[in-house]
This record gives structure tokens, sequence and C-alpha cells, in this order.
């Protein structure tokens, strides 16, 4: 008897959680997303990740560092609800080191949502539609 009690206490415990950031695209069409964050002594951002509809990708692996992360999304017909957080991104894939003089360094400067994980969260997954719309600015 204590022997199943036991089995049943080991099948019903919750799972180990994921260490790792997490993006979905919970929306019906095509997303570009960007993603910065504080790395040591500097921002950092990097994309873009291309999503299909329905996808998750995992853009941070391990425990995470930070309780803030920014996120910016591209769609075509969609808009992004961005705050006005600026950091340097670029055309086709890239990780940029610095969030300052993007135009001088032949970068550009697009604006992020801050993502808050929570105070203590070593894993989270954002869905892309709340922060998205369909429309035009």
């Amino acid at each position: 008897m204590t022997r199943a009690i036991a089995i049943l206490c080991l099948l019903l415990a919750p799972g180990t959680a994921q260490a790792e950031l997490e993006i979905c695209n919970d929306t019906p069409v095509v997303q570009s997303v960007a993603l910065a964050y504080r790395g040591g002594e500097d921002w950092n951002s990097q994309g873009w990740y291309v999503f299909e509809p329905d996808q998750c990708q995992t853009v941070l692996e391990g425990d995470l560092s930070n309780r803030y992360y920014y996120v910016t999304a591209l769609a075509e017909g969609w808009v992004f609800d961005h705050q006005d957080i600026a950091f340097c991104v670029k055309q086709g894939v890239f990780d940029i080191v610095g969030a300052e003089n993007c135009r001088d360094r032949g970068l550009i400067t697009n604006l992020f949502r801050e993502v808050d994980t929570g105070p203590r969260a070593t894993g989270f997954r954002l869905d892309l539609s709340p922060i998205t719309r369909i429309g035009e600015d």
C-alpha cells in the first residue's frame, strides 16, 4: 500500500518546468520577432525569428537571468502594440550588442514592448496575440 501511494505521488507531482524563454505565434499570420535583453554589462538585441502561425520557438535557453525582456514583431497587415522603448535592429538575421547610436552604426532603431517574466521566473512563454492586432496605425 505504501509503495502504491509513493508511485501515485510521483505520477501526480508537477513536471519540471523548462528554463527558457519561449515565444509562440498564436496569430493566423507569419510574424517576424526580435528580442532585446540586458546581457552582462550591455544590452543585446537579436532577431529576426520567423514564426509560422501556431509555431513556438525557444529564443533563449537556460534559466532566465533577467526579469524584463523586450520584444517587437512585424507582420503584414498587423500592428505591434509597442512601447517607446528603442533598440537597434537591422534587416536579416542579427545579434547586436549595445542600444546606443544605432544610426551611427548603420543600424535601424525599432520600438519594443517590455515583457515582465515575474520576480523569480526561470522560464516564460509569451504569446504574440495580446501584443499584435489587425489593422494599420
